[in-house]
């Protein structure tokens, strides 16, 4: 869906800068680059950080960065210990599965918390659950696009990420990388497999920031 009858930005002076940002990606979730526009992603962060100064969440989440650090060290250690057990490619299977099947297992809580509510599994409903889970990750900067019935159909969210700032620079690779990050994708799919989730930037895939998507057209809400 393209067409938009309401569009909530909720820093239009961000959301300028990320649009002027000229990078070319070479897949959906940014795991390759064909062309990066890294001083465009500077000038974008130059601003975030100008903007967050005074946001709770966002001192909070730039606070604990040693921890975030120090936390995804440790997936680090087991991952690459089910490789080196298991082998390159199973050990990274195994990991991902395991993953997966937290995904999937949030997701559906998520759900049933909505459906117990008699609500549908459109994306106001399951942000509302999702930020109730994720209260310390920053949602400073989103975009939200409903259609002419008021109904949201797309959520865009950008942020700095310690996480993946690890990653970036400790990870073998991105498809290494993707089995933390891929998490969100595998909530959303499990709360409504219709729904789509993407990447616009991915910071273990180099980049400054990461900018996160998620879809779901009208027609394919499930009441």
């Amino acid at each position: 869906m393209t067409d938009y009858a309401r569009v909530e930005v909720a820093h239009p002076e961000l959301k300028e800068l990320a649009d002027a940002v000229g990078d070319v990606k070479g897949d959906s979730h940014a795991r390759t680059t064909i062309q990066q526009d890294l001083e465009g992603q500077r000038r974008y962060m130059e601003k975030y950080r100008e903007v967050s100064a005074t946001d709770e969440i966002q001192q909070g989440w730039d606070k604990n960065e040693p921890e975030f650090h120090a936390k995804t060290k440790i997936f680090s250690v087991m991952a690459t210990a089910f490789e080196d057990e298991l082998g390159t490619e199973e050990g990274r299977a195994a990991v991902n599965r395991a993953r997966r099947r937290q995904g999937e297992e949030m997701g559906k809580m998520m759900a049933e918390k909505v459906r117990a509510k008699g609500l549908p599994l459109n994306l106001q409903n399951f942000f509302n659950e999702f930020w109730a889970y994720f209260q310390w990750s920053p949602k400073l900067d989103t975009e939200k696009y409903y259609d002419e019935n008021g109904t949201m159909v797309k959520y865009v969210l950008r942020l700095n990420c310690p996480i993946g700032d690890y990653l970036r620079d400790n990870a073998p690779d991105t498809d290494y990388s993707s089995n933390y990050c891929d998490l969100d994708e595998y909530i959303i799919k499990a709360y409504n497999p219709n729904a789509k989730y993407s990447r616009k930037h991915w910071v273990p895939g180099g980049d400054l920031y990461s900018e996160l998507v998620w879809e779901i057209d009208p027609d394919d809400v499930i009441d």
